[in-house]
C-alpha cells in the first residue's frame, strides 16, 4: 500500500451501487478506461493495473433519488501526461465535461457518469507549487486549467485509451448536511488534518497531502438521508498504515 506526502492512510476500492450494471460497465471501460478484473452476475470489480479493484459497480434495484452520499470519486493519474491522454480522449469521443480547473496544487477533469455520480480526474503538480502555509493547511483554488498546454504536450498517443496503470483513489468528495460537522468527525476518527475550510466545505488529509477527503452541504437542503442498498455511493476504503490509530 502507498502512503506518500507523510500520510498514514491511502484511500482504495470505492463502490457504487447501480441501477443498469451492463451500462455503468460500459461507460467505466470505454470512456473512463478501467478493465474488468472480476465479475458476477450483479457486480463488476475495475482495476487500472490487472490487480487492484479501484471501482466496484453493484447492481440494485433500488430507485434512485437526490440523497446525500457523493459529491466525486477523484482519480489521481501519476502525471500531466497521464491527464492529457485522458483529455484527449474525450474530447475524441466528444464527451461532455463538466469542467476543468486549476486547483493551485493540482490540475483536474470534471465529468459525472450515465447515473450522475460525479468524477473527477487529476494529477497532482509538484509539492514546490503548492501554497503550504505554517499551520499546515494546504490553500487551494479554482482557476482555468490550460488544457492547451495539456494537450500539445502529448506524443505517441495509443490507439487504444486506458487510465495509467498506476492511476489510484486520490480523494473521495462527499456531499453531506452539514460540512464541518462531517469533518470533524472524520479528523477525530482517523487523525486527519484541516487543509483547508471554508463555511460550506471542507478538506482534510493525513499527512502533508492536500485532502484525502472533502465534504460539502451545498446542496444540503435539497437532499435527503441516504438509503441503504440506494444508487450511489455503497462504500469507501480507507487503508490505515498502522492500527495502533484506534487503539486508544
Amino acid at each position: 500500500m502507498i502512503y506518500p506526502y507523510n500520510s498514514t492512510i491511502s484511500l482504495g476500492t470505492v463502490s457504487l451501487n447501480v441501477t443498469d450494471l451492463a451500462k455503468m460497465t460500459t461507460f467505466y471501460t470505454s470512456i473512463i478506461g478501467l478493465q474488468v478484473l472480476s465479475q458476477d452476475t450483479t457486480s463488476r470489480q475495475l482495476t487500472t493495473d490487472g490487480k487492484t479493484v479501484i471501482l466496484e459497480l453493484r447492481q440494485t434495484p433500488l430507485p434512485a433519488n437526490k440523497a446525500y452520499g457523493l459529491y466525486h470519486t477523484a482519480f489521481l493519474v501519476p502525471d500531466r501526461h497521464s491527464l492529457g491522454l485522458v483529455l484527449n480522449h474525450f474530447l475524441t469521443r466528444g464527451i461532455s465535461l463538466e469542467g476543468a480547473a486549476d486547483h493551485g496544487h493540482s490540475e483536474a477533469i470534471y465529468l459525472s457518469d450515465p447515473e450522475g455520480n460525479g468524477i473527477e480526474i487529476y494529477h497532482d503538480k509538484a509539492v514546490e507549487h503548492w501554497d503550504i502555509h505554517d499551520n499546515g493547511q494546504i490553500i487551494g483554488v479554482t482557476e482555468p486549467t490550460d488544457t492547451k498546454s495539456i494537450l500539445e504536450q502529448l506524443t505517441d498517443i495509443p490507439k487504444h485509451f486506458l487510465l495509467a496503470q498506476d492511476t489510484r483513489i486520490g480523494h473521495v468528495h462527499l456531499s453531506v448536511k452539514n460540512a464541518l460537522a462531517s469533518s470533524l468527525l472524520y479528523q477525530k476518527v482517523f487523525d486527519l488534518g484541516d487543509k483547508m475550510t471554508i463555511p460550506s466545505a471542507s478538506w482534510i488529509a493525513s499527512g502533508n497531502y492536500h485532502h484525502h477527503l472533502a465534504f460539502n452541504h451545498w446542496s444540503a437542503p435539497y437532499l435527503k438521508k441516504h438509503q441503504e442498498g440506494a444508487p450511489g455511493l455503497a462504500f469507501l476504503t480507507i487503508h490505515i498504515e498502522t492500527p495502533l490509530l484506534f487503539s486508544e
